[in-house]
Order: structure tokens, then C-alpha cells, then sequence
């Protein structure tokens, strides 16, 4: 495994933010020539710190399953305001683009997976890449920022009704009212958004399920694959939601009624991003061919 952290500097950010690359080999065993999907993991806290149980427990779930993964500490309030860490995790995004031979990773297969606040985040990248306000002091071509991708853990969603206000100040600072429908991320939705898979707990009283239902009623509505499951229980930040992400003693926290969104996910990945990286449940599997007579 290629075990790294590479710092990512933009224009505007005090200092730098860190990719931690959690990168398989390749072996005869495996393939020499295998390539993966690249998850870029940006953990939850509110825009105001980084939940510890949704980084590295995640990256290496994933890694598990055949993924290459890389884990974004971006910067958070006080230290940033907006754009700053949607640059940085676009930054994050051309990294592994750039370097996807070392790392063994499909270029066409980079996606972009956030919890809460870090939802938020990730579903930004996903919908306004090519925001010039973002990408531009990058100056790259827009669409080498471009996830293939989006997978959103109980995401902060809307600056509206169901608002997660909390999370709107610390990115916004004194222009939350400015720019609230700015961000809104169910009223940014182009056509040409990737894919998005969606999952929330019904009883988070935290961020409200009406997050997740706005942004996929608006995917849908412009035309843009979704898929959304809604768990019956769980409250907020369950991350893999069994006890290898609660302290000894918490354990009683993780709500294993929604842990099944791993093997939904992975599922989701197979059938978007192919085969040879993920593989499909039972009743996924593809029919054998017949063989010609």
C-alpha cells in the first residue's frame, strides 16, 4: 500500500490543507494492471472541526472493498470561510487525477464522499467544480476538477428551512445571509452533475432528513441518476455505524439497523464504476453468458 500525506496548498488558505493517501498495490495475485476507484473523504464537524470516526475508519472500510482512498483535512472556521475548503477539496480532486498511474486509480473514477458538514463539501465539489470563484485562482482547466462522483453521508444540504445553521455560519462567517441560497445545494444542480448516492437517518434531529430529500428531488428533477436510502433509526454521525468507530463503552451508540449503507454503497460503486473494483452482491452479479453454439 502507497501510505502518504501530501499537502495541498491554494490561493487564499493560511497554510496548507493534507490528502492522506491510502493507495493498494498491485500484485500478480491482484492484477498488475488493476485500476480502482479514488474516494476523497472529507470528514463532518460543523465547518468548525473534523469528526475523527468519520476519516480514517472510512478510508479503510473502503480500502477494504477495493477502493483507493484519500482522506482531505481541510481548513475550517475561524481559519477559512467559503470558497476555501470547496478549493481545496478541488485541489484534492486534480492531485489524484494527476497522479492516478502511481496510484493505480481509474481517472474516470474519482468520487468525492462527505459526512454531515463534510457532505456539504463534497456535494459542492460535485455540483459547482466549474464555479469560477472556485477554480480559478487554480488555474487549471475546469474540468480536471470535475468528480465522476458523489457519495453524501447525512450531508448538510440547504441554508433554508431545514438548515443546519451551525454549519451555514461557520462557512459563511458574517455573509451567512448573503450567501445562503448561494450554497444551497439543492438550487445549484446543472445537468451535467455526476452520479450521487444519498443516505440519512429519519430521526436525525441534528441535520433533518429534509436535507437529503431536498437534494435528491432536485437531482432528479434536472435528470441527474440519484440514489437515496432513508434508515428508519441512527440519529446523526453514526460513520460506519458499528462499534469500530465509538470509544470503548459508546458502542451502545452505533446504530447497526443503518451499517448496511456500506454494502448498499459498494453496490452503487459496481454498478457505476465497474467491476473490477467492487464486487457486486449476489443479486447484483451479472448473468453468465451463454456460450455460441
Amino acid at each position: 500500500m502507497i501510505y502518504e500525506t501530501i499537502p495541498l496548498s491554494v490561493p487564499g488558505a493560511s497554510g496548507a490543507a493534507e490528502l492522506t493517501c491510502y493507495a493498494p498495490d498491485n500484485c500478480p495475485d491482484v492484477g498488475m494492471d488493476r485500476v480502482r476507484p479514488a474516494l476523497i473523504i472529507c470528514p463532518g464537524g460543523g465547518y468548525h472541526c473534523l469528526a475523527g470516526r468519520e476519516g480514517e475508519p472510512v478510508a479503510l472500510r473502503f480500502v477494504g472493498l477495493g477502493c483507493a482512498a484519500f482522506l482531505l483535512t481541510y481548513h475550517t472556521a475561524p481559519q477559512a470561510r467559503w470558497p476555501i475548503p470547496q478549493r481545496q477539496l478541488l485541489s484534492a480532486v486534480a492531485y489524484v487525477r494527476d497522479n492516478c498511474a502511481r496510484y493505480h486509480v481509474d481517472p474516470h473514477a474519482i468520487i468525492v464522499m462527505g459526512f454531515s458538514a463534510g457532505g456539504h463539501l463534497a456535494g459542492s465539489a460535485a455540483l459547482m467544480w466549474n464555479r469560477q470563484e472556485i477554480y480559478r485562482p487554480l488555474h487549471r482547466r475546469p474540468g480536471v476538477f470535475r468528480p465522476d462522483g458523489a457519495v453524501l453521508c447525512y450531508p448538510v444540504v440547504t441554508g433554508g428551512e431545514f438548515a443546519h445553521q451551525g454549519s451555514m455560519e461557520n462557512l459563511l462567517g458574517e455573509r451567512c445571509g448573503e450567501l445562503r441560497d448561494h450554497v444551497s445545494l439543492e438550487k445549484q444542480v446543472p445537468r451535467s452533475a455526476p452520479p450521487f448516492f444519498l443516505w440519512h437517518c429519519a430521526d436525525d434531529t441534528c441535520v433533518s432528513v429534509e436535507n437529503s430529500l431536498l437534494l435528491d428531488q432536485a437531482l432528479r428533477d434536472r435528470g441527474v441518476p440519484s440514489e437515496l436510502h432513508i434508515y428508519p433509526s441512527g440519529g446523526h454521525a453514526q460513520s460506519l455505524a458499528d462499534d469500530t468507530v465509538f470509544a470503548p463503552g459508546e458502542d451502545w451508540r452505533a446504530a447497526p439497523i443503518c451499517a448496511v449503507w456500506v454494502s448498499h454503497c459498494a453496490m452503487w460503486l459496481h454498478r457505476n464504476f465497474g467491476h473490477y473494483a467492487i464486487a457486486p452482491h449476489p443479486d447484483e452479479a451479472a448473468p453468465k453468458k451463454r456460450r455460441k453454439k
